[in-house]
């Protein structure tokens, strides 16, 4: 399986604290960001998660602001 690096990044781009996962594909390493950002909230206002990347060795697969993200994945949930 391939291995993924999720970075947690503030506003500058800096990274807030990284998370290595071993998933079947890119959804799945998404899906592990998701579970270690609800577990993982930094305590600092200083460190705020405002985006997120992943990379696979040298290869940046994804990047997006969190607002963006969870705005696209309310849109595609379906209504109750």
């Amino acid at each position: 399986m391939p291995e993924f690096r999720c970075n947690m990044l503030d506003r500058r781009g800096e990274v807030v604290f990284p998370s290595d996962v071993v998933a079947e594909d890119l959804a799945a390493a998404l899906q592990h960001a998701f579970e270690v950002l609800r577990t993982n909230i930094p305590s600092s206002p200083l460190k705020q998660v405002y985006a997120l990347e992943v990379w696979a060795g040298t290869d940046k697969l994804f990047r997006r602001e969190l607002g963006a993200l969870i705005s696209d994945i309310e849109r595609n949930r379906p209504a109750k």
